[in-house]
């Protein structure tokens, strides 16, 4: 993915995800939404070209800390570079 669309894409799903919290449905509409929002982190993790990019940094963030899974060969490789680019 082309690093503009990546940041563009990163900063709506960080809202997107941040949201979750003033989120009020059943247990079954809050699921298939996080269940969503997981697919979403997992896809636009998979298409990153630019491990150095802050979206990125902020992107795993704001996914852990929400308790989404981040796959841990993406963390590594981001951790390869973070302080490079910091």
């Amino acid at each position: 993915m082309e690093s503009r669309a990546f940041i563009v894409a990163a900063k709506a799903l960080i809202t997107r995800i941040e949201d979750t919290h003033n989120t009020i449905g059943t247990a079954e509409d809050l699921r298939s939404q996080r269940e969503g929002l997981q697919k979403d982190v997992n896809q636009l993790f998979g298409g990153l070209q630019n491990p150095t990019l802050p979206s990125a940094y902020r992107l795993r963030e704001a996914a852990l800390r929400n308790g989404f899974y981040v796959d841990p060969k993406v963390q590594h490789r981001l951790a390869q570079f973070e302080y490079i680019s910091g």
